[in-house]
């Protein structure tokens, strides 16, 4: 997941600063993805402290939420959910890895995940990584994002 935070001219991943090559007026934190659930104890509940006081960031323009397209929200899934519902943190789905179904699928598909998040068609963009598709239009959205959190 990322979370695009309004008000410098940096990308940022949890660990290392990487400076863009424009003066963009955002930054983006790139938040542990649901693969710690294997670390122990102790750094899972780091890795939920960290996501609550980003989430917590008064200057949180609005999260890009990574869903694998082809699978039903998880139980991490619905976690996370909760976590921005109740922080209200304005989200972007981006649906992942559309290039491995079929393009009638893939529809059914953005909807079903759509209509189980309960998120609005404009919260809700079909990406491919590997194909481009959504790409323009997750930019897009995503700088919509950041102009609202500056306005």
């Amino acid at each position: 997941m990322w979370g695009v935070v309004s008000g410098t001219a940096q990308a940022r991943s949890a660990h290392t600063p990487h400076p863009t090559s424009h003066a963009s007026g955002f930054y983006f934190l790139d938040l542990p993805g649901y693969g710690y659930a294997r670390a122990s104890h102790g750094r899972r509940t780091g890795f939920r402290r960290l996501v609550t006081r980003t989430l917590d960031r008064e200057r949180l323009a609005g999260a890009v939420w990574l869903l694998d397209l082809r699978h039903d929200p998880s139980v991490d899934d619905r976690a996370m959910q909760d976590a921005l519902a109740e922080a209200g943190t304005p989200v972007l789905a981006a649906l992942t890895k559309s290039d491995k179904l079929p393009r009638g699928q893939r529809l059914r598909r953005a909807g079903a995940v759509r209509e189980l998040l309960e998120l609005d068609e404009d919260q809700v963009i079909v990406t491919s990584a590997r194909t481009g598709e959504g790409i323009p239009e997750l930019r897009e959205a995503i700088a919509g994002l950041v102009q609202k959190g500056v306005a």
